[in-house]
């Protein structure tokens, strides 16, 4: 039998990729190890999106030609945003990489391995879970002066609704990990069909998902604050499976800094639009990302930032520091931001959001809550089991330590919460 290693670096958007590409090398007969050590062949879906991105593809990469080189890995892929972006340098540093797969090229990796074209692309788990990603469209129109991601993904492609459809049944279908959760993804999922539709469709796809009777939860994530209805919110009172869980990324709540970052709305609008969720939804919560340091943010900037936050109360929050990027507009804006600057902003900004997710989070305490149980915590030794609440996404928003009990992983049980640590919770089953 031969084997393979795949290494998907970067965002759950390229997991979806990494799952298509992992189906064509099962389907050439490899089977897949848990580590590149001992593999024929591995393959390491790159991302590009930050500085950052490719310093960790850097160390991944040395590290592969060094086993390679050894003999301890056999053929050695690459394939993912590098492909668009610095592709020239690294295939210089790394002769080793025996093929540069372009982006989501998944017929080059049937040819590679002299396989025929199926016409369709199927996914593969890659990792034990029991949620899975429906990626409703790829690349961005949106060009934000910050981001790098139409000049690697291209602009926005929508799928079709009945291809979407199709593909989350057979994700709800999968014999392996049956997914009782959908996670809805895309660079920007509230503009999703509005280039082939003509118009905004994410409300007639979340019927349509809705519909599937496996999935128990439905979470839709990368609702861009810019192309979000509040009139869409009957939607999720509508809808019991649509977890009223609200990640809008903002980027900032200054007006003169939106206004630069190419957003349409401004503070008071934003304000005005988390206001409405918790109207309609008193249970909702919300989760956004910000940028520490973006070229002329002064400091009444990030103190008006603080104040926003304060405000508005959201439950999970990343902040993270202004990068850079080549090809971007704002990297030739007058006003940039020393790091050090920029890292302190970022660092207040997690403090004082720390102390507002500790007191929401406190809520929850003597609440019996719907909790996924996934796993066994390995660093248990009582066994405890690991999962996650509905309001909380996977690996960004903390998890659910349960007391031992005799149920089956891959199931939604009513778990009583007694405790919370950080931004994990504790407690126990009650049926």
């Amino acid at each position: 039998m031969k084997t393979y290693y795949l290494e998907s670096l970067g965002c759950a958007k390229n997991l979806v990729d990494s799952e298509s590409f992992a189906a064509i090398l099962e389907r050439a007969g490899y089977q897949a190890l848990e580590t590149p050590e001992g593999a024929d062949l591995v393959l390491v879906n790159t991302c590009s999106f930050l500085r950052d991105s490719l310093h960790e593809l850097d160390l991944v990469l040395a590290e592969l030609a060094e086993l390679k080189n050894s003999g301890s890995c056999g053929s050695l892929l690459v394939t993912g945003c590098v492909t668009k972006r610095g592709l020239e340098e690294f295939q210089r540093c790394y002769p080793e990489v025996d093929a540069w797969i372009p982006l989501k090229d998944f017929a080059a990796l049937e040819r590679y391995l002299k396989l025929d074209g199926s016409g369709k692309t199927e996914r593969k788990a890659i990792t034990h879970s029991y949620y899975r990603y429906l990626r409703i469209s790829d690349g961005c129109s949106n060009h934000c002066s910050y981001c790098a991601i139409p000049s690697i993904r291209g602009e926005m492609q929508s799928v079709p609704i009945p291809e979407l459809v199709e593909e989350a049944e057979r994700l709800a279908s999968d014999p392996d990990f049956p997914a009782q959760e959908l996670i809805v993804i895309a660079q920007d999922t509230a503009s999703y069909g509005m280039d082939i539709y003509g118009c905004k469709a994410l409300p007639e796809l979340l019927e349509k998902l809705h519909a599937i009777p496996q999935f128990q939860w439905i979470r839709v994530m990368y609702l861009h604050p810019d192309h979000f209805e509040t009139g869409w919110l009957e939607l999720w009172k509508r809808l019991p499976k649509l977890l009223p869980c609200f990640e809008i990324p903002i980027q900032h709540s200054e007006d003169g800094i939106l206004s630069s970052m190419r957003r349409k709305l401004g503070g008071m609008e934003l304000i005005h639009m988390f206001h409405k969720i918790r109207e309609s939804l008193p249970q909702a919560v919300l989760r956004t990302t910000l940028i520490c340091g973006y070229p002329g943010e002064k400091r009444r900037h990030a103190q008006a930032l603080q104040r926003f936050i304060r405000e508005v109360r959201f439950l999970h929050l990343g902040a993270f520091v202004y990068s850079p990027e080549e090809g971007t507009l704002a990297i030739r804006m007058e006003g940039q931001v020393p790091v050090r600057t920029a890292k302190n902003r970022r660092n207040r900004l997690l403090a004082l959001q720390s102390e507002i997710s500790a007191e929401l989070l406190q809520q929850y305490v003597g609440q019996t809550l719907p909790v996924l149980i996934e796993d066994f915590d390995e660093h248990d030794e009582e066994g405890m089991l690991q999962g996650r609440a509905w309001f909380q996404a996977p690996e960004v928003d903390g998890l659910t330590f349960v007391e031992p009990a005799g149920v089956e992983p891959g199931k939604i049980y009513p778990v009583l919460v007694t405790d919370v640590i950080d931004m994990d919770l504790f407690g126990r089953i009650v049926i």
